[in-house]
């Protein structure tokens, strides 16, 4: 039978040290994670308080592991209050073990998360609305409401992040089209994320509204990417308006949701990008109509003609907007297929990664023969395609 005292001393002191690999360490920390040792529990504790006044997340991050692996979901607020300190890291480890206390016990999880929620810090209120994210239900929206006005804009963000079921719940919805006039740029920029993911169209106006309020490019350029997710024709006339911003990235940014809304209003400006004499434009354009391709017969013809452009990089971000679309027709694989061939490697690169999904049937012939083309990485993606080929997504 180990020490277990002495092999926690070892484990602190290699936190403390850092003289020796992690894998030297780990079965010690293995062996105290699953002891269930509860006398580990107030040494444990302390070593945690120290390396956290220390700055020390690798020690906090390896004491917090073996609390929770020991304790179960009775470690949980002590590995909440942990991560209300900042230290300056991610937080991925400590993290990932508060998520497996969460999904491993939720009734007993909620208990504790729900009280950090409303606890008198703000540290503490983020990390227990964090945490209800996981666990949240429509329980839960009275308190995030509540809490998306909250003193603290962090604590506003996160609530924000939480909100339950804001596509069904119009009361949630609510809170999130309040939050668009918050004061604090990032709430609002969770706000705007939020209402892009909930289908709704109502959710048009109020975001068309801040859009033509906004000031800062970066909230403008979410509006329009929000707004190509909800997919609606109401988006266009907005959408429209950010496509001609003064700032590059939102017009960008518009033209890929005006490709995702589709319809002929939306693809008439990508139609005249297509035809820009810039092939960077032409590129984007492609990218973006890839997305209308099932809205508006014009289409077709002009990805062909883009597919046929003199410039390489147009002909592959062709080939990628297919693929990243999604689409499928007997139209688009014989455009894939007639690029095969294409004398530019990047060209080449993209087919091999879009045959198997836009052309199944010309698929196999094609990467068979890209195992021998003279790019290395050509044969290589072919090869991968190839064994993913006979997986069970394409039997």
């Amino acid at each position: 039978m180990i020490d277990r005292r002495a092999s926690l001393a070892a484990v602190i002191r290699h936190a403390v040290d850092l003289e020796a690999d992690y894998d030297d360490i780990e079965p010690t920390v293995t062996a105290l994670t699953e002891s269930g040792d509860t006398t580990l529990v107030s040494p444990l504790r302390e070593a945690l308080d120290r390396f956290l006044d220390e700055g020390n997340f690798y020690g906090r991050d390896l004491v917090a592991g073996i609390l929770a692996g020991i304790q179960g979901v009775a470690a949980l607020p002590v590995l909440l209050r942990a991560a209300g300190r900042d230290l300056g890291d991610d937080q991925d480890g400590l993290r990932s073990e508060i998520t497996e206390l969460l999904h491993g016990d939720p009734d007993a999880a909620r208990r504790t998360v729900v009280e950090f929620a409303g606890a008198n810090t703000a540290e503490l209120r983020r990390e227990g609305l964090w945490a209800l994210g996981f666990l949240v239900d429509a329980r839960d929206t009275e308190l995030l409401a509540a809490a998306a006005t909250d003193p603290d804009p962090r604590v506003r963000s996160v609530a924000i992040g939480s909100i339950h079921d804001p596509a069904g719940d119009d009361r949630a919805f609510r809170t999130l089209v309040v939050a668009l006039r918050d004061a604090d740029e990032q709430v609002r920029m969770s706000a705007i994320s939020r209402l892009g993911g909930t289908g709704r169209v109502d959710a048009v106006p109020p975001l068309a509204a801040i859009a033509a309020a906004a000031a800062n490019p970066r909230v403008r350029s979410m509006v329009a990417y929000a707004l190509g997710q909800l997919g609606s024709d109401e988006a266009t006339p907005a959408l429209l308006r950010l496509h001609r911003d003064p700032d590059r990235h939102v017009r960008d940014t518009a033209q890929n949701a005006l490709g995702s809304v589709g319809g002929p209003a939306a693809v008439d400006p990508l139609l005249t990008l297509a035809a820009d004499p810039d092939p960077g434009v032409r590129g984007r354009a492609a990218t973006a109509l890839a997305k209308a391709v099932d809205t508006d017969p014009r289409v077709i013809p002009a990805l062909t003609t883009l597919a046929q452009d003199g410039e390489a990089v147009v002909r592959a971000a062709t080939v990628g907007g297919l693929a990243g679309a999604g689409k499928r027709s007997p139209h688009l694989a014989t455009l894939v297929v007639g690029l095969a061939n294409d004398p530019d490697p990047p060209v080449r690169q993209r087919v091999a990664l879009a045959v198997r999904h836009l052309a199944p049937d010309a698929a196999a012939d094609i990467l068979h023969r890209y195992t021998d083309d003279p790019d290395q990485t050509v044969r290589r993606i072919a090869g991968n395609q190839l064994e993913r080929l006979a997986g069970p997504a394409d039997r």
